[in-house]
């Protein structure tokens, strides 16, 4: 029973593991949900970014891209030792240290990626004006609330889907 519990929790935790790489995997040039460049065109929609801010932030977010690259190619390499790891062994024992060891790992790199994210916003709203950052804060805050109510609405559908 132990057995069974203990490989099914590791399956379901490289799954996770799997998930959360590949959503971040697609997260380096898309800062803001938007890919190749278009955050930067609703940046400068929404904020009326001047020629010379939209100049900066290109820069800023092309070394961005250059420091959470590297990383996110650690995530990637890290979550496929693990998955051939838990191929090969093939035995059905559950090994908490490795266990461990790959979720440490991923922690350190999520890390990285966090503070990288961070410093590259950071940088960002270092060049816009205060009533941009104001306004940047205000989107950010109207985005973050259509989030929670689509994961609200969505657990509420896989709610009524559990109940039938």
């Amino acid at each position: 029973m132990h057995k069974k519990f203990f490989m099914i929790t590791t399956i379901v935790l490289a799954v996770a593991a799997g998930l959360t790489a590949s959503v971040f995997a697609q997260e380096p040039g898309r800062a803001f949900g938007h890919r190749h460049g278009g955050m930067l065109k609703h940046m400068t929609r929404e904020l009326n970014l001047t020629e010379a801010q939209q100049t900066q932030i290109k820069g800023i977010m092309a070394d961005s891209r250059t420091r959470i690259k590297p990383l996110m190619q650690q995530l990637r390499q890290n979550e496929q030792a693990q998955n051939a790891n838990i191929n090969t062994n093939g035995t059905g024992v559950f090994d908490e240290v490795k266990a461990r060891t790959f979720a440490n790992q991923q922690a350190q790199i999520m890390s990285n990626l966090i503070v990288e994210r961070q410093r590259t916003k950071s940088q960002i709203y270092s060049v816009l004006t205060p009533d941009q950052r104001q306004k940047a804060l205000q989107l950010m805050q109207q985005h973050e609330q259509r989030r929670q109510e689509r994961l609200q609405k969505k657990s509420g559908q896989s709610q009524q889907t559990q109940d039938k």
